[in-house]
């Protein structure tokens, strides 16, 4: 009697149509169909909701409290992105195209942080100076456990790792507004300059017998931490 219940319960907002046809339908992925990239997504999902990452992402000992404040508003889409405030009727859904102008698309967390040739590209960059290689999911939160976890390693390596995505999170949400605010651009390289120089400054700040400078830094950011 109870599978009869549960089965009934998963067919209530189910409406049969007589002009329509019976079709297996694949729900990560209606438009798409079965992917592979889709049970990845999937798995990742069910994965970090173990590990309660939302909580933990946005704090760290090393970084200053505004920037995890930014974090945790973007983790739960509170970020003022166009999108967000055409929801609150702050502009019309004519003026939320990304501010880079990158085609037709809306101005989203997920477009700004994975999606965008500028923002996007940033983030791939970071990645190639400290040398993690990896595909990009397709969500923000997706990509911060990726970005941290997915490479493996024990808690420094993390620590840095998680280190890192929050200053380049900081460094693309402060160009972004830069753009829009004081009409100012920058292109990836110096943002990428931005980048390392804040988040050293981070860990000299909590770490005054940090010995490396700016140029080993550069060139080998987990050898100066100990963990290369």
């Amino acid at each position: 009697m109870g599978l009869v219940v549960e089965i009934r319960n998963l067919l209530t907002n189910v409406t049969l149509q007589d002009t329509e046809l019976d079709v297996w339908l694949w729900q990560p992925n209606s438009g798409d169909g079965y992917i592979i990239h889709g049970v990845y997504q999937m798995l990742m999902r069910q994965e970090m909701h173990n590990h309660d990452f939302v909580s933990d992402a946005p704090w760290h000992k090393s970084v200053p409290l505004k920037v995890s404040i930014c974090v945790w508003r973007l983790l739960r889409n509170r970020w003022p992105t166009k999108d967000n405030l055409v929801r609150r009727g702050v502009i019309t859904n004519d003026t939320q195209l990304c501010v880079i102008g990158c085609g037709k698309k809306n101005e989203t967390i997920d477009h700004l942080i994975i999606h965008c040739p500028i923002f996007g590209d940033l983030l791939q960059q970071i990645k190639t100076w400290i040398g993690v290689f990896s595909v990009d999911p397709q969500q923000v939160m997706d990509h911060y456990y990726q970005f941290v976890y997915s490479s493996g390693g024990y808690t420094p390596r993390r620590s840095f790792l998680h280190l890192i995505w929050l200053c380049g999170i900081w460094v693309l949400w402060n160009e972004r507004n830069q753009r829009l605010f004081a009409n100012t651009a920058r292109t990836t390289v110096p943002l990428l300059e931005k980048v390392k120089i804040t988040s050293l400054k981070w860990l000299k700040a909590k770490n005054v017998c940090f010995p490396f400078g700016y140029h080993m830094w550069w060139q080998r950011p987990f050898v100066c931490l100990g963990i290369g």
